[in-house]
């Protein structure tokens, strides 16, 4: 890898962004796999290989949660790896770099596309955090005018402010409630719509405050539908990770003998959701674990997730 390219430095933004769902965390990456397309050093295949996974698994150590980012570094590998030489690797690299980033967007469209009739003539829509997937979906229901949306707000960065400023621009009725409001709201609503950062073994990976909306759904009779593209599937046996601990100031400047507990993701098992909704349409559990028996993983991939475990 040429010792130039700094690591730490090309990840950076995306490690430090706390705010951004993971399709727009995608975006970014796929931006640092075109930069150091051009400014890697290797003098075979098999080292340029080696640079992407060291770029790879930079990523993914900056945004571990964000499984589209586990698609985008597999698909570069697959690609660069079987170029018939360096600089064909390099292109073909860029080339998925971009292809991907642009399909980001696509298949965002496609899963709103397929949720929009599966949203409620009448009744409140609830959803938590501010997923792009779930706005863009909710934006697209040609009743969103007439079907209220409540909006718990996700504690601690509140980006659900984001989402409801952005549905009542469009003309949609739009509650923001905080996060402990679930018990109260939920059971008043007809559904329930959650973005996902990663399906896998555990379940379905969301923002803090996820598990007890599902749970409140569940014991409400409320359905839940789960609105993701299928680069947020991942292979069995693929770790999600939970444990980020992020800064005690987010939440409050404690005196001393305070300790702030600040994670900003949990598990939903799947058994609380009553379909996932991807770009090729509504899926049940069982149909989502059997796509992820499907997912091939590179070996550089296969030994960071081990890791990881």
């Amino acid at each position: 890898m040429d010792g130039n390219l700094d690591l730490e430095a090309l990840v950076a933004p995306l490690r430090d962004d706390v705010l951004s769902g993971a399709v727009d965390i995608a975006r970014v990456a796929t931006d640092i796999v075109r930069r150091a397309s051009r400014r890697l050093t290797a003098e075979t295949v098999a080292e340029l290989r080696q640079g992407f996974a060291d770029v790879g698994m930079a990523l993914l150590e900056a945004q571990p949660a964000m499984a589209p980012l586990v698609t985008l570094v597999g698909t570069v590998l697959q690609a660069a790896g079987s170029a018939p030489d360096v600089e064909a690797g390099r292109g073909a690299a860029r080339r998925i770099a971009e292809e991907f980033r642009t399909d980001l967007g696509l298949r965002s469209s496609r899963v709103a596309a397929q949720a929009a009739p599966l949203l409620p003539v009448e009744g409140a829509v609830l959803t938590l955090s501010s997923s792009s997937t779930v706005r863009e979906a909710l934006l697209a229901n040609p009743n969103r005018e007439a079907v209220p949306v409540v909006v718990l707000e996700s504690r601690p960065m509140q980006e659900g402010q984001f989402l409801a400023s952005a549905l009542a621009q469009a003309g949609v009725p739009v509650t923001l409630a905080v996060d402990a409001a679930a018990a109260a709201l939920v059971p008043g609503c007809a559904l329930v719509v959650l973005g996902a950062d990663s399906i896998g073994d555990a379940g379905v990976v969301n923002k803090l405050g996820s598990l007890a909306v599902a749970t409140v759904a569940r014991a409400a009779g409320i359905p839940l539908l789960v609105l993701t593209d299928k680069t947020k599937v991942l292979p069995l046996g693929f770790p999600q990770h939970l444990g980020d601990q992020r800064p005690a100031r987010e939440v409050w400047r404690p005196p001393a003998g305070v300790r702030i507990w600040n994670r900003y993701f949990e598990v939903v098992p799947l058994d609380l959701v009553t379909g996932v909704v991807t770009e090729s349409g509504a899926m049940t559990p069982a149909e989502v674990t059997a796509y992820r028996c499907t997912i091939g993983v590179p070996p550089e991939l296969r030994a960071w997730a081990t890791r990881r475990q």
